[in-house]
Order: C-alpha cells, then sequence, then structure tokens
C-alpha cells in the first residue's frame, strides 16, 4: 500500500495529451520521447521526457540514450515529488469526498450503481467501504489503474523508476506542483462525465482495454503525434478542459523549469501530454529543443 495513493493520482495525467499546432508540424523523423534543451551561451543541456505513469513491465523500457541523457543531467524533476513521505497522507485526505456523501448519491439509477459497486469489488479488487467515500475523480482513476494494470503480470511506473535512479545516483529529486495543484485540475472533468464513463466500462459497453493497448503502442513507438489525435478525441469525449489539465499547469511550470535548468542541467520527466505544450514554450524562451533518439 505504501505507494497506492501516489500512482492513483499520477495515473490520468499520464494519459492525457493537448492539441497544439506545434505538435501537428512535428515531422516523423523526429518522433521521441526525450528532447534535448539547450540554449547559447549555456554549456549544460537539460532533457525533457514524455512519461507514461503506469505500464506493464514487459512494455517498459529505457534506452541508451534515455540513461545517457539521465546521467549527463544532476538533479531529477519530476510532476510531483513522489519521494516526499508526507506525499501519501496528503493524496488520501484530497481523493475523499468531505461533502458527507457517498458513490450512491450520484447515480440516479440504483441498477447502474449495483453494476459499478460489483465492478469495484469484483473486477478492479478494491472494498467498497473503502472507495464508497472517495471523489469520483478518485475513483475514476482506480478505474485507469484497473485498465492498465488488467493485462499485466506486473507493472511499473517510469517516475518511481527514475526516482529510484536518482537516489541510487545521489541527485535530489524535486517537483513542479502540489498535490492539491494537481488534484485541483483533475477536479475540473465534470463529475456526470467520470459516473457516465463508469457506468458503461463497467456494462462493458466501452472498450478501453483496446483504447489502453493502443496508446501503450504509440507510446513503445514514440509517436507523440499519435498519442495526441487518440487522446484528445478521448478527452473530448470526457468532457474534459485541456486548458486546465494540461496547458496552465504547462504555463506554471515552465518559469520554474528554466530556473532549474539554469542553476543545473535537470532532467524533467512529466506525463507525455505536456512535452508537445512544453516544447513549444521553451522555443518561446530562446531555447534550442533536438529531438533525441
Amino acid at each position: 500500500m505504501k505507494n497506492y495513493f501516489k500512482i492513483q493520482l499520477l495515473v490520468l495525467i499520464g494519459l492525457l495529451l493537448s492539441s497544439t499546432a506545434w505538435a501537428q508540424k512535428q515531422k516523423k523523423s523526429e518522433h521521441s520521447l526525450l528532447w534535448k534543451i539547450s540554449k547559447e551561451g549555456n554549456n549544460m543541456p537539460s532533457y525533457l521526457f514524455g512519461t507514461i505513469h503506469i505500464i506493464c513491465e514487459s512494455d517498459y523500457f529505457w534506452t541508451a540514450s534515455m540513461q545517457k541523457s539521465f546521467e549527463e543531467t544532476k538533479q531529477l524533476c519530476i510532476e510531483m515529488d513522489i519521494s516526499n513521505n508526507t506525499l501519501s497522507m496528503e493524496t488520501a485526505a484530497l481523493m475523499m469526498d468531505l461533502s458527507g456523501g457517498s458513490l450512491r448519491d450520484y447515480f440516479s439509477n440504483e441498477q447502474d450503481f449495483k453494476i459499478v459497486k460489483q465492478y469495484i469489488e469484483d473486477s478492479l479488487g478494491q472494498n467498497m467501504q473503502i472507495v464508497e467515500r472517495m471523489k469520483p475523480v478518485a475513483l475514476y482513476m482506480i478505474y485507469s489503474v484497473g485498465l492498465i494494470k488488467g493485462p499485466c503480470k506486473e507493472s511499473v511506473s517510469y517516475e518511481l523508476k527514475l526516482v529510484e535512479k536518482a537516489n541510487n545516483a545521489s541527485k535530489k529529486t524535486i517537483g513542479l506542483e502540489t498535490v492539491a495543484e494537481q488534484m485541483e485540475a483533475l477536479e475540473s472533468i465534470p463529475t456526470d462525465s467520470i459516473i457516465a464513463q463508469m457506468i458503461r466500462i463497467a456494462k462493458g459497453e466501452k472498450n478501453d482495454i483496446a483504447d489502453v493497448s493502443n496508446l501503450i503502442l504509440a507510446y513503445k513507438k514514440q509517436d507523440l503525434h499519435a498519442l495526441n489525435k487518440m487522446i484528445v478525441k478521448s478527452s473530448s469525449e470526457m468532457g474534459m478542459n485541456n486548458a486546465l489539465l494540461i496547458d496552465n499547469r504547462n504555463k506554471k511550470w515552465i518559469n520554474p523549469m528554466i530556473k532549474m535548468m539554469t542553476e543545473k542541467p535537470t532532467f524533467f520527466a512529466v506525463g507525455a501530454g505536456h512535452v508537445m505544450g512544453l516544447l513549444q514554450l521553451l522555443q518561446k524562451a530562446g531555447y534550442k529543443v533536438e529531438a533525441i533518439h
């Protein structure tokens, strides 16, 4: 249970991508999850890497170029500092619905609630007494974890792997935002859309497993453009606000990122959905970005 809430909070963001003109212009030869960031007068480049927060261990990959780039930097920066010992407690508190209601209150149809309850207990293996007091978005993150981990014998997190690498190399790990800031972005997803999606998945009306499989395939091909097309469509169906979930957060991150890079070479690892927007902002700030293969 040590990393349970950490992973729950990370999952959904890793499956969201924003649509930008920059992404549309990306050349096929430049498909990459890893980008070098440099600027004239600074001979210590930093790197930006797009993660997917949970993946089957059999699908996990880490290339020699990724390792070399990581070794060239002096610190690791991820969305949230998951090495923080208090993170699990903070996350758990923010995931709970303090309105006094329960999951049942969000359903207009008793039968739909029973189907979702059975799915949560049987397919996801969760104790309903524990999760029924969670916010709908928190429960949907459990759904997301289940969809990804379902076909896996074992699953891994890129962030946890990177933190382990940083610890082994005595590198500092820092975060770009707090738990509260990330949860605030997630709560912009309409609750009625979340409930409707939970019902469709529980009833087997939506083949999310196939959607996730296609997303993982595009990720393994390092094809950010294909990922963008798939997830923009999915997020639109869910009524998600990409400005709140992606674009605004990128704008908040860019100045702290520039400050970090100025001080020491940094390996940034964020959900793949943030990469295109961040690269565009870095270019506007006068940085050169290059795909690393």
